[in-house]
């Protein structure tokens, strides 16, 4: 069972939903300096991430590339607010 976050972040971000979800990382630019989602289907290379700061990760592990960064507040009336 899918919850409403997850839903409105698939159709805000013009994905499917998927059964194992999706794994966010908040990127860098290093030249514009803006700030961007990575969007991965591999949420456990995602999970592994965590523990390897300052890793790379190859362009074809990411999905979808967000301008921006979701609300993932629970309480939030918008998970893009």
């Amino acid at each position: 069972m899918t919850t409403d976050a997850y839903r409105e972040f698939c159709w805000g971000a013009q994905l499917p939903e998927v059964v194992g979800g999706y794994g966010l990382l908040l990127g860098h630019d290093a030249v514009s300096g803006e700030l961007f989602t990575a969007v991965l289907e591999d949420v456990e290379y995602v999970r592994l991430l965590i523990q390897s700061p300052g890793a790379t990760v190859p362009r074809e592990k990411i999905t979808k590339v967000l301008s921006d960064w979701p609300a993932l507040d629970p309480a939030a009336e918008s998970v893009w607010s």
